[in-house]
């Protein structure tokens, strides 16, 4: 897929119509349907499109990135820039915000509405769907119909799955049986007129919605070989890889483990060697990271050198440097942070110290140029680990050592014999130090029901399992558009 359809895709779709009720996506209304649906190739601007609003600042660009540690334990305010303030002390709507861009990520003001949120990725895939069937476009071109079919599932899936983990429950571990999920729609909205105001679905049916999305993109997307452009592209190990992930929230740990192992079998990602020279170090200064499963791809036209300033990863995670000028450093590893890590292990080299009580992490590097990089949404080594963690807690523990074992052997470390309690301890010790500032540390406390710990210097208490923060608040501007919709508790 060509990156210049990207552009095309939002010039002509992000044209908003002001009155669009609650979680619709802005329609292409300057767009006739002649021109959107000319012949099934049209269909790729769509998806291209999808892609696109997955890689705003306020998703996966930085916040949904950096956001999930900084609400945790893993990181503290290294310099004030307004970034992450509210978060590190969980401050109500300090957070979460995929439904629409604030404009400053984290912040109260939720008035601003953007074309770069998940609910308008759901809506690039569900016009790719209308196109393929309802106008019977897949009949020119069956084998790109699946293809489209599946990108544009995959789109969708993760999309509803990143909606249901900043504003909804896990089945299994509601609080006071709040199990409302997110408003689901499966049908494309073509203009205005096609907006209609609709309640929250449950979590169990959102949730029914993104297993069968991530089924059916599986079974329609090809092999990584035969993907164009991947990891930059869905693949059938790249549903699989996220459906395991799902599995692994909802507690179906048979079918995580299941899942997991599969892609792991499959994927001519590689798990990177930690133990010979700067491998692991260097991985991250690569265009494509080598356990790249999924990676979002971002190139010069998506942004310019200010926006890069302002807002990419590398900026709010790295101090100003002659290799990154003028970037702000807003973010620095907590004491708890740098303690996680055992001797030994490569992984704690990326944290590097600039000043006194000052470690900033190199794994974001802007190497692209203007602070470009593209991002890796699913690599091999988490793979790995929900492999890891999903037979641990279903009494399959030889199979989680060696899963486990593998990855710790690749990052300069001994074997494990540790069984129960203290190995799925250390399994979520790993997910910590290897996944950081990849956007799991919060969530992984959310989907378990436990609270979540707080670095010292934040001074503030753990946030307990049940307290309303644990949830993202739905903005008051949608809800006095449409009765139907219900507050999360607390707010």
């Amino acid at each position: 897929m060509k990156k210049y359809l990207i552009v095309i895709a939002l010039a002509v779709f992000t044209s908003a119509c002001d009155d669009m009720e609650f979680l619709e996506p802005d329609p292409p209304s300057l767009l006739t349907e002649e021109a959107a649906f000319q012949n099934i190739n049209s269909l790729e601007l769509f998806i291209a499109s999808g892609y696109n609003r997955l890689i705003n600042f306020s998703y996966y660009g930085q916040y949904m990135m950096i956001a999930p540690d900084a609400l945790a334990d893993n990181l503290e305010i290294a310099q004030n820039t307004g970034r992450y303030n509210g978060e590190v002390v969980n401050e109500a709507r300090s957070t979460f915000d995929i439904m629409n861009d604030p404009g400053n990520p984290g912040g109260n003001n939720h008035t601003v509405r953007s074309s770069y949120n998940a609910y308008r990725a759901i809506n690039d895939a569900n016009i790719t769907l209308y196109g393929l069937d309802e106008l019977g476009l897949r009949d020119e071109d069956t084998d790109l119909g699946d293809i489209l079919e599946g990108e544009a599932k995959f789109l969708r899936a993760l999309s509803y799955f990143d909606l249901m983990r900043v504003y909804s429950y896990e089945p299994g571990n509601e609080v006071n049986g709040w199990d409302r999920g997110v408003v689901l729609r499966t049908e494309a909205v073509l203009g205005a007129s096609g907006a209609d105001k609709r309640a929250r679905n449950t979590n169990v049916e959102v949730y029914a919605q993104i297993e069968q999305d991530l089924l059916d993109a599986a079974s329609l997307l090809p092999d990584e070989g035969n993907t164009t452009g991947w990891p930059n592209i869905a693949s059938n190990t790249a549903a699989r890889a996220l459906l395991a992930r799902v599995y692994l929230y909802l507690g179906r740990y048979g079918d995580a483990a299941t899942q997991a192992d599969q892609v792991l079998a499959a994927t001519t990602a590689t798990l990177i060697d930690g133990t010979v020279g700067t491998n692991y170090e260097d991985s991250w200064t690569a265009t494509n990271h080598p356990e790249a499963i999924f990676e979002l791809a971002v190139s010069a036209i998506d942004w310019n050198t200010v926006d890069g300033i302002n807002n990419s990863l590398a900026t709010v995670t790295r101090a100003s440097s002659a290799a990154l000028p003028n970037s702000q450093g807003a973010v620095k590893a907590s004491d708890e942070m740098l303690a996680a890590y055992e001797a030994g292990d490569v992984r704690a080299n990326l944290w590097q110290q600039v000043a006194t009580d000052y470690f900033e992490c190199t794994k974001w590097n802007g190497e692209l140029g203007d602070f470009r990089e593209n991002i890796p949404i699913i690599r091999y080594s988490e793979v790995l680990l929900i492999a890891a963690e999903a037979k641990a807690r279903s009494n399959n523990e030889a199979g989680a050592r060696t899963d486990i074992n593998r990855l710790r052997a690749n990052r300069g470390l001994p074997a494990t014999t540790a069984t129960g309690a203290a190995l799925i301890n250390l399994i979520m010790n790993e997910r910590r130090v290897e996944l950081v500032l990849e956007g799991h540390r919060f969530f992984d406390f959310k989907r378990l029901g436990l609270p979540v710990p707080k670095a010292a210097d934040h001074g503030v208490p753990n946030l307990a399992a049940n307290d309303f923060r644990m949830l993202a608040d739905i903005n008051n501007d949608y809800l006095s558009i449409n009765e139907l919709i219900e507050q999360n508790p607390g707010y």
